[in-house]
């Protein structure tokens, strides 16, 4: 039976011009999973996105059954004891004296049977496994079954049991090193002990420095251990045997859950909910937040509600800066790079289409390093996602065209929403340009909520028509400079107030 890895058959490749991860902040996402993964970098695989919609499903059906504490410590377990496997057949491959070779190949071989077989025994203990999941289990009970394998572990077995059962004594007589039978002789060990007049510690024993490198006594040992043995055939044997490359990529792959649940578990501490997205053909979002901002700590992380059905294409979010637009622009964008993923996302709720991709223009400063203007380094970014055919994607836009006159960047913003709409795309753009909001087919109004003071964010995005001179009216009240403000402030000054 073929396993063709726990992410999936795709071979996923990172595209140079995603701008993602800095746009919705995700780097801070990853970073933190990055460290939490101690030893293992996590940097390629949570950048190389999934295309093929079977990929994402195949994920998701894993990540659910990594839900189960008694699932993610199996295969916690399992890399662990990898890890050593790994290490001992590092030792064999880089030593130079073939017993010590064949000794630590078999030891890797040991320690890996142990870990493949604990991880078969524990999954078959889990109930309500996926479907996905149980495929890899039987992948495992296959390969443990076979002829192969038992054939080496038989032969390892019997190595192990020869070698734990032996005891050297040994002498040195003339320049020469002798081997005696057991219990012959005292063993050398006692005999150096009584010669130098040092009292043996009760249970203590006598064993060498423990070292890659063996002694020329030490190796001589070796040799003539293997020959009266009869390990020497057995011992090519192992040699010719390999671990499962696919169970060996396992080890490095399954990170990429346990980092993640890492994360998760560290935010629910917190407070913070993540939740199963169901795959549908509409978009809803209850209770989504901006997870990078959760991440690093921020006090309160406000909650937003996104949803999007039917013929509706493209909300437009505008009104007061500072009030939490670009949040709510990151907030679905991390939500859809954590679908994408096949991961749990951050909200309590969600039903997400499977978009052909998630595209993002979030604006600039003007860099020295280009030499080229704000406006030119926009129109630079939008060319590709423009020029390509994407259709069917998510779009997401903040703050484009801000160094044109209002006119053209509201003329600018149209085109680019048509365009988008054409290729039956969805998305948000996030805008001071209230022209763009104005409803027709497909485009919805959405406002950064002020509270009844008029000044004061909310941080709330809501529904709602875009309301000309909502920004300088929360501008005037927040500086004291109302009608009725400015006349107490100036005192008696009806006749300037009165309009004669």
């Amino acid at each position: 039976m073929r396993f063709a890895g726990i992410l999936g058959d795709e071979v996923c490749q990172r595209e140079d011009k995603k701008s993602i991860f800095q746009d919705f902040n995700l780097d801070v996402c990853i970073s933190r999973m990055n460290s939490l993964s101690k030893g293992y970098d996590l940097w390629e695989l949570l950048t190389n996105m999934p295309q093929k919609q079977e990929t994402i499903r195949y994920r998701r059906q894993i990540t659910k059954d990594m839900r189960s504490p008694e699932v993610r410590g199996a295969f916690a377990r399992y890399a662990k004891c990898m890890e050593r496997a790994v290490k001992q057949e590092k030792q064999s491959k880089y030593n130079n004296h073939l017993p010590q070779q064949q000794k630590w190949h078999a030891d890797a071989l040991d320690t890996y049977a142990e870990a493949v077989e604990e991880l078969l025994a524990a999954l078959r203990g889990c109930p309500d496994l996926s479907e996905e999941m149980l495929c890899f289990v039987e992948y495992l009970q296959e390969y443990t079954a076979s002829p192969e394998y038992g054939n080496w572990r038989l032969i390892l077995k019997e190595v192990r049991e020869k070698l734990n059962n032996r005891t050297v004594v040994f002498s040195l007589q003339k320049n020469k090193l002798v081997l005696e039978e057991q219990g012959e002789y005292e063993e050398f060990g006692k005999r150096m002990l009584r010669a130098f007049s040092v009292k043996e510690k009760a249970d203590e024993r006598n064993t060498k420095k423990d070292t890659d490198t063996l002694s020329l006594v030490e190796r001589t040992l070796a040799e003539r251990v293997m020959k009266q043995s009869d390990l020497t055939k057995p011992m090519q044997r192992l040699m010719e045997v390999s671990m499962d490359k696919a169970l060996l990529q396992l080890v490095t792959d399954v990170q990429y859950y346990l980092g993640f649940y890492k994360f998760v578990d560290e935010l629910k501490e917190r407070g913070y909910v993540f939740s199963l997205p169901v795959e549908g053909t509409q978009m809803s979002i209850r209770a989504g937040y901006d997870v990078a901002m959760a991440a690093k700590g921020e006090r309160e992380v406000v909650s937003n509600d996104f949803s999007m059905s039917g013929e509706e294409r493209f909300f437009v979010i505008t009104g007061a800066n500072g009030g939490g637009k670009t949040t709510y622009a990151r907030m679905v964008g991390q939500i859809l790079y954590f679908f994408r993923m096949g991961f749990l996302v951050p909200c309590e709720q969600a039903e997400i289409p499977c978009f052909t991709d998630v595209l993002s223009h979030f604006s600039n400063e003007e860099t020295e390093a280009s030499g080229r203007g704000k406006l030119v380094e926009e129109l630079v970014r939008l060319q590709p996602m423009m020029k390509e055919q994407n259709e069917n994607c998510f779009v997401i836009l903040n703050e484009l065209f801000t160094t044109a006159a209002t006119l053209d960047a509201g003329i600018m913003g149209k085109k680019v929403l048509s365009h988008f709409m054409q290729m039956d795309c969805r998305g948000i753009y996030v805008t001071h340009i209230q022209s763009l909001a104005e409803e027709r087919d497909g485009v919805v109004s959405m406002v950064a909520e002020l509270e009844e003071d008029h000044h004061t964010r909310s941080f709330k995005i809501v529904r709602k028509p875009a309301q000309e001179g909502e920004y300088e009216d929360s501008l005037i009240t927040k500086y004291h400079m109302t009608y009725e403000q400015m006349k107490e402030v100036m005192g008696n000054g009806d006749s300037l107030f009165s309009g004669k």
